[in-house]
């Protein structure tokens, strides 16, 4: 591949135990139990007396100097691969038949030609026994040379995709500033009717994650406010909605990863007014294919139901798989994967607050990070 194109290079497994030590990064079990602990172990398998790693801090420097071509000899260290790193990979199976390993192997008067025959026969097995596992290309070694099959993977590899993803995104605090926007309203309202930061920094702390007629209705007991609840919410609806806006770039982010083929579904909690008229009002609605909201439907977010409907507004099922992206935890990451979904993480610069099981499969610092990783082939 190198003598194609430079950018590709071979990736160095780290390598803990005896033998050959060329083309690895040898390590000792310190360092291995250290990748464990940290939990940077995307792939690891024991053969010949040793360990080989495929580590996440390897790929991510590899994947910053070019692109890595990885060797695995297992269908599980393929899966676990394209499971636990999101990138734009190619599988390929490189085969041919058994009796062209034999000719080849007595050809070169190889003395390990029983352990090469072996080694065909325990992968024939490892495939029977995934035939669910669809390979991206198969190339006969024994009909194509060398170079042709190194032309024929980094064609395929930059190729367009035909069939995009189910890409689902959460809507407030991921792609508008839901926060920003309450934050001033909440201000411009106290200000407005001469109430104290007492009173302000109350109606924020109730707002800021959620607001509907109830807590509204509670607000205006607890701090007497000038007018009745359903007064104060036919105002907060509209007012709210018109000044929500997208957080920079998130609208171009989106139709990027529109043209890219994939197929983008809001995914959001909260009353079907207000969401859609915020949805509307941000522009949100001209640059995604669907939007699903609880309130319409009556199931929230992490509940299976939500994510089911959403991929259905678009003629999908889950069983296809896609993509989940949010800034919360429970909602988005966990009820992501628990849809069978691979997720991604908004941080907004915070660290990942859930145990390490539920760890999205990817962090982003903002949506248009998020976005940016799927339109560019992520996996």
């Amino acid at each position: 591949m190198s003598n194609i194109d430079p950018a590709f290079s071979l990736f160095s497994r780290v390598k803990v135990g005896p033998g050959r030590s060329a083309g690895y990064r040898m390590g000792n079990l310190k360092l291995l139990e250290e990748l464990r602990a940290s939990g940077a172990v995307v792939y690891e398998n024991v053969r010949y007396d040793s360990v080989y790693v495929t580590d996440r801090p390897g790929l991510d420097e590899a994947f910053a100097h070019g692109v890595p071509v990885m060797h695995l000899g297992q269908v599980d260290g393929v899966r676990a691969v394209l499971d636990r790193y999101p990138a734009q990979w190619l599988t390929v199976l490189l085969w041919c038949p058994r009796e062209i390993t034999e000719s080849r192997s007595t050809g070169r008067a190889d003395a390990d030609t029983p352990a090469r025959l072996a080694a065909w026969d325990a992968t024939r097995a490892d495939l029977d026994a995934n035939p669910d596992f669809s390979f991206d290309l198969t190339i006969r070694t024994d009909e194509v040379g060398h170079e042709a099959a190194a032309a024929q993977i980094r064609q395929a590899l930059t190729a367009p995709r035909a069939d995009g993803d189910l890409v689902l995104i959460d809507f407030d605090d991921t792609l508008v500033d839901r926060l920003a926007a309450v934050t001033t309203w909440v201000a411009d309202y106290c200000s407005g009717h001469g109430l104290g930061p007492k009173a302000e920094q109350r109606m924020l702390e109730a707002m800021r994650i959620r607001a509907d007629l109830d807590v509204i209705e509670g607000l205006c007991t607890e701090l007497g406010l000038p007018e009745s609840a359903n007064e104060l919410w036919s105002r907060y609806e509209p007012e709210l909605a018109s000044s929500v806006q997208p957080f920079p770039g998130v609208t171009d982010a989106l139709t990027a990863v529109r043209e890219a083929g994939h197929q983008v579904v809001v995914v959001t909690n909260g009353g079907a007014r207000i969401q859609s008229a915020k949805l509307s009002a941000s522009g949100i609605t001209d640059v995604v294919d669907a939007a699903c909201i609880s309130g319409a439907i009556g199931v929230r977010k992490p509940e299976l139901g939500i994510f089911e409907a959403a991929a259905a507004s678009v003629g999908r099922h889950l069983g296809q798989g896609g993509w989940m992206i949010g800034d919360n935890a429970d909602l988005d990451v966990v009820g992501g994967r628990n849809a069978g979904l691979r997720t991604i993480w908004i941080s907004h610069g915070r660290k990942w607050p859930g145990p390490d099981g539920a760890k999205p499969d990817s962090i982003a610092q903002d949506a248009v990070e998020a976005l940016a990783h799927i339109a560019g082939g992520a996996r």
